[in-house]
């Protein structure tokens, strides 16, 4: 982050489609990662709308990861 502190491993996705006016800006970080003291994941305040952004390994060598635009598994998408 620009005051120097660290992020946990992420990747950012921006979300584009038809019907959706603006982009829609989230991050995908990793359940196998340690994110406890990332900047971003610390400023969210409803603390299980965290795991909305946490993608999970399957153990198969791939991780899932559910986008939701609305309803009560909806994802914290960023005011940039």
């Amino acid at each position: 982050m620009r005051d120097g502190r660290l992020q946990a491993p992420h990747i950012s996705i921006w979300i584009a489609a038809r019907g959706i006016n603006i982009g829609l800006s989230t991050r995908l970080y990793f359940d196998d990662e340690d994110n406890s003291a990332d900047p971003l994941l610390g400023r969210i305040e409803q603390r299980p709308r965290v795991d909305t952004l946490v993608a999970k390994n399957t153990g198969q060598g791939t991780y899932r990861f559910d986008i939701h635009l609305s309803g009560s598994s909806e994802t914290v998408f960023l005011d940039l």
